[in-house]
């Protein structure tokens, strides 16, 4: 009996140090696996998969071939070479198996690496500030509709966000130690690379990394008052790791940095972007603004537009606890400058070292914001080409949440209450926009209804292919009086895309380019075509009221 009962002793001491923050992270990333793999098949095909989907099985053929087909260098649209294809390659292969339709398998793929990407801020929070911070970002990335949408259709930005992610996770375990291990230098190197090899701007990475090894280095000399030479050749030796073995993996899984130096092709590469031509105009909070002359405050406006109001809310907290954290530690400082300025600098020094982690994630969100608000980049489509920031706002955000919970913890039933019918609002107005989450909008804009005339939505003509899958089924049952052996021809208005609609279509229809020609006229957003066309609107793919896709029909002649 004394036995039995000492094994279920240890029974419940085990079940009782089962960490609960992992259990409710493996929860909420199993329901979130379930319903994206469930919904994948929902979605329609954005602008860029249109290229995509065609840039991933000749990227892959160029190896397969022994480098010798060269299709994607002559045959796909000229500024994808400039993208690194790992992942259009591994969706093409995955394709390749043809156990389901090609576009759900797509769009499957992209969401599986999106979300295993943001999955890495669990171990960041935890590592940068503290317990339950990076769940709490987890969250609150998945009840963004503008991310968790683009999770799903976004081919290059969302590879990109999770890249960006691993290796900045990464560089914090790199980091952890003083003198950072071999095995944890190689990993970074590879993550990294990996950055590098999905977009040019996966570069900064080496600067996060470098700004972490100083302060390494700053705690080194803060514990040991100096700087031994070995240790100083031991860190730049990890660091020159690091960013060979990342160059290696960038040229590895990058065909364009093949074909030529290396570092020059990149030079091309990282040019290209730096100074891209694209010039359009478009609505921001109302006023029309052109992509290549934003104000300086385009970036934070969209973002005050589009993430959830807690996000805001928590985010706004952690900048603010960060500030108060920051004044105290000045506080506690001076009087050891006053004492003697080598020991203030030794604590000040020590006190930068402890905070390196969230450091590195404050610099992930400034670097890259501040260089393009600076430089006032090209920037269109809201904010899909910084992506990658939004998890890195979200662990700032979770430290936000962590820094209230002494005063949350007072009214825990009103707390949890609140909480409860926030989040179960949210979950409803996305399942209402599915599958057009990331038009999203918070109160601020006026929720999506009120921000529909004052910013660009569906920049990814997204609701085309809801219209059309409507459109199917309705000339299926024959409620147009169109005969089955006539074939309709259909335009479908996406700029820049409407010869290749045929890859949407599930039926043997014709696509026509023309809409003078066209019997059926589906326009999007960003392009009415049937305008002065003999057509009469049949239906329409509708968001809290506001229409995102028009489907026309010609007017049969008397």
């Amino acid at each position: 009996m004394q036995a039995r009962r000492g094994l279920f002793q240890r029974w419940g001491d085990r079940t009782a140090s089962i960490d609960a923050e992992l259990m409710l992270t493996a929860a909420v990333l199993g329901a979130a696996l379930v319903v994206g793999l469930a919904t994948a098949s929902d979605y329609g095909l954005s602008v860029d998969e249109f290229n995509t989907d065609d840039y991933g099985p000749k990227a892959l053929a160029w190896y397969t071939s022994g480098f010798a087909d060269r299709s994607h260098f002559e045959t796909v649209e000229f500024s994808l070479w400039y993208y690194g294809p790992w992942f259009q390659m591994l969706t093409a292969a995955i394709q390749a198996l043809d156990f389901a339709d090609r576009v759900t398998i797509r769009h499957a793929m992209t969401f599986l690496v999106g979300l295993a990407g943001i999955a890495a801020l669990v171990p960041i929070g935890r590592i940068a500030v503290g317990r339950w911070v990076g769940l709490t970002a987890l969250t609150l990335c998945l009840i963004t509709g503008y991310l968790y949408g683009n999770l799903f259709f976004a081919p290059i930005d969302v590879p990109f966000l999770a890249a960006m992610t691993w290796a900045t996770l990464a560089i914090l375990i790199m980091t952890r130690r003083v003198l950072p291990s071999w095995r944890a230098s190689i990993l970074t190197g590879l993550s990294t690379g990996l950055a590098i090899a999905t977009r040019t701007g996966g570069i900064i990475t080496h600067a996060y990394l470098l700004a972490a090894m100083a302060l390494c280095v700053v705690k080194c000399w803060g514990r040991e008052r100096r700087l031994p030479l070995r240790y100083v050749f031991a860190m730049a030796a990890r660091y020159g790791a690091v960013v060979t073995v990342a160059w290696i993996t960038a040229i590895a899984l990058w065909p364009w940095l093949q074909i030529g130096n290396p570092l020059g092709q990149f030079k091309i590469a990282l040019v290209h972007f730096a100074t891209i031509t694209a010039s359009f105009e478009f609505s921001h909070w109302g006023e029309r603004v052109w992509t290549d002359a934003l104000p300086r405050s385009y970036i934070p406006g969209q973002l005050l537009a589009r993430l959830p109001e807690a996000f805001l809310f928590l985010l706004v907290a952690g900048v603010v606890a960060g500030i108060i954290s920051a004044i105290a530690s000045l506080r506690e400082l001076a009087d050891p400058w006053r004492a003697e300025r080598r020991v203030g600098v030794a604590a000040t020094a020590a006190l930068l070292a402890r905070e390196r982690a969230i450091l590195v994630v404050v610099l992930a969100v400034v670097l890259p914001l501040g260089f393009l608000i600076v430089q006032r980049a090209t920037i269109y489509d809201g904010v899909r080409h910084i992506l990658f920031v939004i998890p890195m706002l979200a662990v700032i955000a979770g430290a936000g949440l962590r820094a209230l919970l002494p005063v949350l913890r007072r009214a825990p039933i009103v707390s949890a209450a609140a909480v409860g019918a926030y989040a179960a609002s949210t979950l409803v107005a996305l399942v209402a926009l599915h599958p057009l989450e990331y038009v999203a909008m918070n109160a601020f804009a006026g929720g999506t209804r009120g921000a529909y005339d004052k910013f660009e939505l569906d920049y990814w003509s997204l609701a085309a292919t809801e219209a059309l899958r409507r459109l199917e089924r309705r000339v299926d049952h024959d409620s147009l009086g169109r005969a089955p052996e006539a074939p309709p021809r259909i335009l479908v208005c996406i700029p820049w895309r409407e010869n290749f609609i045929g890859t949407i279509l599930h039926r043997p229809w014709i696509v026509e380019t023309d809409p003078q020609k066209a019997d059926f006229i589906i326009e999007t957003q960003r392009s009415r075509c049937a305008e002065n066309q003999s057509v009469v609107l049949i239906d329409e793919v509708k968001r809290f009221d506001r229409t995102f896709a028009w489907v026309y029909a010609r007017q049969p002649e008397n």
